[in-house]
């Protein structure tokens, strides 16, 4: 549910020849996949060749067509292969692994390592999972197996240190990590992969030192900005003190500006991150048109929606090749739905669309304008596409019951897709992100769903989101007050979404049915400094 403000500002600087070979690169991969599907035509029986297109979808990120080809291979492909069933079984654990079944991940793991006993790398995905579902006997056991294999892996001295945090071991913990910082002194990851512990152990100043110091080792690593994201959502005054370290050091540096400033707006401090984001431009430190889309997201967000359209129109008539047009243009879209300006909106979200076509977000705020527009039938059609490209998004089945049951007196259906979340069985690293218990309220099961609503709450919640969801549960589950005390949880831990407060009424996932109530107005008006009123 969170809307991430991070984009690639730092990656605009080491533009490569890369991208100028994109387009031999897709015509040479749809040679391959042409050349595979001409010889499944002959024979789709051919294991070797399901599987070698298995392997083409998973490097190209298409777990779920990868699984379907493997799904056939290893049907197809005889016990007396190993070596290849073994190689079927290791790229299911891995899709599975990919997509965040880890339940279905681990079983894969096992039958690859019962046919290799010795394979490093599904000892490393096995104790990993194992260490995920908190078996710490099992992934001590794997990870050090796989030390007696490679006593130079930094895959088992980190799981080991992992294992050690976890079991309060911080000495232990504290020895493996070092150990394998000192294989390559000089490697970023193993810095991502030592905050990792140290987050474990607690110390999260040291995490986020440990981030910026891989940032500053490798400004190209793709993983460094993510595992800090990551870390403010467990811990965002220290990201934040950290950043705010870094940038006492650097202080004509952009980048942690803007660290600073995407991550704040993340966690719903947006006047923070306009600061920074307009600190930015006010030195010209850095020439970039999406710092004024950032700045349009916050404005939207905070419910200033003129203010925010002036910024997004000032990124549009700025940007180079090397922005994100279709960005900017769906964040038009939704100020300009805001602002009840559906056909405008539509303009700037087909615009959007014709930059990127398969972009999710663009064809999901077209599915929202669409419902606008009293169109829900073509809302519905477009939102059964998005499902069926994105099967592991819960939003999206949310809003398509929402539009079948609201708007085309499709009820059925509509229970029909709350069903399908329930089965998802995502193993979601928030719980909330599943977004179970709102399908198995609208699902008429209510009791399970207001146990799960519970848990979700006790879990920890710097900023205020949970909380936010629960008051949209609970006003939909016609318990006013319960969601009226969830409200204020939310706005005390800083939740300053005034759009989603005040306006937001899509999916059934809003507050929509207690906005009336004075005790609602009144909580807006006591909290009214975190929205910057």
């Amino acid at each position: 549910m969170k809307r991430y403000f991070i984009t690639p500002l730092f990656a605009l600087a080491i533009a490569s020849g890369a991208f100028a070979q994109a387009p031999q690169a897709a015509d040479f991969n749809r040679a391959v996949m042409q050349a595979y599907e001409e010889m499944l035509r002959e024979n789709y029986k051919d294991y070797e060749v399901l599987f070698r297109r298995a392997n083409e979808y998973y490097n190209h990120g298409d777990y779920l067509r990868a699984l379907e080809d493997l799904d056939s291979a290893v049907k197809y492909c005889p016990e007396s292969d190993s070596d290849l069933r073994f190689s079927i079984y290791a790229l299911r654990a891995e899709c599975y692994y990919e997509l965040k079944r880890y339940a279905q991940a681990l079983p894969e793991a096992t039958q690859a390592l019962n046919i290799d006993p010795t394979s490093t790398a599904m000892l490393n995905l096995r104790g990993r999972i194992e260490y995920d579902f908190n078996q710490l006997t099992e992934a001590k056991a794997d990870f050090s197996k796989l030390l007696r294999i490679n006593s130079r892996s930094q895959e088992a001295l980190f799981g080991l240190a992992l294992v050690a945090a976890k079991e309060n071991n911080v000495g232990l913990a504290g020895e493996y990590m070092e150990k394998a910082v000192a294989l390559t002194p000089s490697d970023s990851n193993a810095f991502i992969r030592r905050a990792k512990v140290k987050q474990i152990m607690g110390d999260y100043n040291g995490a986020v030192d440990d981030l910026l110091l891989a940032m500053a080792t490798d400004a190209d690593n793709a993983k460094a900005l993510p595992a800090l994201v990551e870390l403010a959502d467990t811990n965002y005054p220290a990201v934040a003190s950290g950043l705010s370290g870094a940038i006492r050091q650097a202080p004509r540096q952009p980048l942690y500006y803007f660290l600073r400033g995407s991550i704040a707006a993340s966690h719903y401090h947006y006047g923070a991150a306009i600061a920074d984001f307009k600190y930015i431009i006010s030195e010209n430190l850095y020439n970039y048109a999406g710092l004024y889309c950032s700045l349009a997201e916050c404005y939207y967000a905070l419910g200033d929606y003129e203010t925010a359209l002036d910024e997004v129109d000032t990124a549009l008539a700025k940007y180079t090749d090397e922005d994100d047009p279709a960005r900017y243009f769906t964040v038009r879209a939704r100020i300009q739905r805001a602002l009840k300006q559906t056909d405008k909106a539509m303009l700037s979200i087909n615009r959007a669309l014709d930059i990127l076509p398969d972009n999710s977000d663009a064809m999901v705020e077209k599915a929202l304008i669409l419902t606008d527009q009293k169109k829900a039938k073509d809302a519905s059609a477009l939102l059964g596409e998005i499902i069926m490209a994105e099967p592991y998004q819960p939003m999206n089945y949310l809003l398509r019951a929402w539009v079948m049951n609201d708007f085309l007196n499709q009820q059925k259906a509509a229970k029909g897709l709350y069903t399908r979340v329930c089965e998802l069985e995502l193993d979601h690293p928030e719980q909330i992100g599943s977004m179970l218990g709102f399908a198995q309220l609208f699902n008429g099961q209510t009791a399970k769903a207001v146990e799960w609503m519970e848990a979700c709450l006790k879990e920890p919640d710097g900023d205020g989101h949970n909380h936010y969801l629960g008051a949209c549960f609970y006003a939909w589950a016609g318990r006013k007050q319960r969601a009226l005390e969830c409200m204020e949880d939310a706005l005390k831990a800083g939740y300053a979404n005034y759009y989603d407060w005040t306006l937001n009424s899509d999916g059934r996932v809003n507050v929509s049915p207690i906005r009336d109530d004075a005790k609602f107005k009144e909580l807006l008006e006591q909290y009214k400094s975190i929205f910057s009123k």
